[in-house]
């Protein structure tokens, strides 16, 4: 079998605002373990907040490199698979980043939660635009792609899925969070754009 071959096989058209996957995905979330991944998650969470070690011999360090190669061999072997980790990314953000922010609108949504790259050694992150329905932030120095060669792609679909499932949960509208900017595409930082659907969920 040819590359190609396996690329076609696996190749799935995934809109973004697809409500029906979204839910699916958040249902096998949060009954994932029967029911006890997501509260043990928040303990290991809370763990590495405090800086309670998670495991018994070594630190509490996040391996990012580790991960990112992970993330980026296997994005750039299948793009095909980047919209599918977009969806994944936002089940996730829905069910365990929407916790931590709070507010009704946009702009409160973002800043509640802003600083949490940057508590999580994740990046440093700002807003740079926000109005009613449209925002825009940057990563800086992002664990998933900073230092990275110009590989011509951005990468960073789990962070965009993330932002917009914890949006759209807060927010209780349609969110799609589209990567504009990524140093995986040769820009200097990572840019975000937040459009907020009208349709109430």
């Amino acid at each position: 079998m040819k590359l190609e071959d396996l690329r076609l096989k696996y190749a799935v058209n995934v809109n973004r605002s697809d409500t029906e996957l979204f839910k699916e995905m958040n249902n096998v979330i949060q009954n994932l373990g029967g029911g006890t991944f997501l509260p043990k998650m928040g303990e290991v969470l809370l763990q590495y907040e405090h800086d309670e070690p998670i495991r018994p011999h070594f630190p509490n360090k996040m391996q990012f490199i580790y991960m990112r190669d992970r993330q980026t061999f296997t994005f750039a072997l299948f793009p095909e698979l980047m919209e599918a980790a977009y969806q994944a990314g936002r089940a996730i953000g829905a069910a365990f980043d929407a916790p931590r922010r709070e507010g009704v609108t946009l702009k409160e949504a973002l800043e509640s939660a802003i600083d949490v790259a940057h508590q999580f050694d994740y990046g440093e992150q700002e807003v740079v635009r926000v109005e009613e329905n449209f925002a825009a932030y940057r990563t800086f120095e992002c664990a998933d792609c900073y230092g990275m060669a110009n590989i011509g792609m951005c990468i960073c679909v789990y962070e965009a899925g993330v932002a917009a499932g914890a949006l759209e949960k807060v927010l209780g509208k349609p969110v799609t969070v589209r990567e504009v900017k990524c140093c995986a595409n040769g820009d200097p930082y990572d840019e975000f754009e937040i459009t907020v659907g009208e349709e109430v969920l």
